[in-house]
């Protein structure tokens, strides 16, 4: 294995790859649904989850602050070449501390899976508590790489239900959720961070408990001029709202006074956190929004269109659903690959029994 540094616009590029593997002039990019990233002091640290290189790749933007820690990951000799700027290619005997680089494998892993997983049928919804409550601890061992001084009690914050959700796991994680809870004690004492009591009742029912049922009828009766699907683009909602596998389904209908649109959107079962959607339909100059809210099992929502909407060729058709809070749906963007989805709820499915698995992933595969 080599490791290849790239000095470029005043940034430095640290990537490593294996000695037979294909070279290339541009800088290293990767797909967002894919990617895990730690923000480290003077850089950022990425790789691909679904196939990841022995060591991260790193933007390094900061080379003085970055100092700090790449002998821990990459080792003195590339240490000294970032510092000092050099374009060069250094073959690696060694990494830098394994310790550290397999708590930077372990949140970058966390920081995907808090914004990417893939929440599906077969693949059940991630504890964000469980989640969180692991990315403090993780945090902890790496203090001195991250951007972010504060990044453990942001964590910890986030996790304040994890008692709870560790309280309620099965038998079989008792021991490895007791171990994360005491860990957790000690952090709050350390950083000062009060939780509220646990008790047996204490148990949250969105990870007790399985949405079901169906659609509601609507109130509406008319007739159906068309119908069509559109997937959802995984970065234009929360992660874990939407089945991350389904694709929205629309029907545009003629009813007694006015023509109407009704949109359903599968919904993660398990989790019965309920934000607003809303699914953009046609062209901009239609103005037609449908605001989604969660009915059991799915989002639905309907709403009045114009005469016009009937009159849509097939190509403009279109329906963005999204989260108003994240993204504008005046900027669309095309779905991301059915290839890369793909890839990535397979990854998803190894995880809930992967050897390595996160204890947040082994919660659901238990429940799988």
């Amino acid at each position: 294995m080599s490791t290849r540094i790239r000095v470029r616009d005043g940034r430095i590029e640290v990537s490593t790859a294996r000695e037979d593997s294909v070279r290339s002039d541009a800088l290293v990019e990767h797909v967002p649904l894919r990617t895990a990233l730690v923000e480290a002091a003077g850089a950022q640290l990425t790789w691909d989850v679904t196939a990841p290189a022995p060591l991260p790749d790193t933007d390094v933007h900061d080379a003085l602050a970055a100092s700090a820690w790449l002998a821990d990951v990459y080792g003195a000799t590339v240490a000294d070449a970032v510092f000092r700027g050099v374009d060069v290619e250094i073959a690696l005997d060694a990494f830098g501390d394994p310790t550290i680089v397999d708590a930077v494998r372990a949140l970058g892993h966390l920081n995907w899976a808090r914004a990417w997983w893939p929440a599906s049928s077969g693949i059940p919804a991630l504890d964000p508590a469980i989640v969180a409550a692991e990315v403090a601890v993780t945090s902890h061992l790496l203090t001195h790489l991250l951007d972010d001084e504060d990044a453990v009690e942001h964590a910890m914050t986030d996790a304040h239900d994890a008692p709870a959700a560790l309280a309620a796991l099965p038998p079989a994680l008792a021991a490895d959720a007791a171990e994360l809870a005491a860990v957790l004690d000690a952090l709050a004492e350390d950083h000062g961070v009060a939780w509220a009591p646990t008790t047996p009742a204490d148990v949250r029912s969105e990870w007790a408990l399985a949405a079901g049922g169906e659609r509601r009828a609507s109130s509406a009766d008319g007739v159906v001029i068309a119908q069509g699907t559109a997937p959802v683009r995984w970065s234009d909602v929360p992660t874990q709202t939407v089945d991350a596998a389904a694709e929205a389904r629309w029907t545009l209908l003629q009813g007694t006074d006015t023509p109407f649109l009704q949109v359903e959107v599968p919904a993660v079962r398990g989790v019965l956190s309920t934000p607003e959607l809303h699914a953009a339909f046609g062209p901009p100059a239609l103005d037609v929004d449908v605001v989604l809210r969660r009915a059991d099992s799915v989002f639905v929502g309907e709403t009045v269109v114009p005469a016009s909407a009937l009159f849509l060729t097939p190509g403009a058709r279109t329906l963005r659903v999204h989260d108003p809070l994240m993204v504008s749906p005046e900027v669309p963007e095309a779905a991301e690959s059915a290839r890369d989805r793909a890839q990535v709820l397979a990854f998803a499915t190894t995880r809930l029994t992967a050897p390595d698995a996160s204890l947040a992933e082994r919660a659901a595969g238990a429940r799988a």
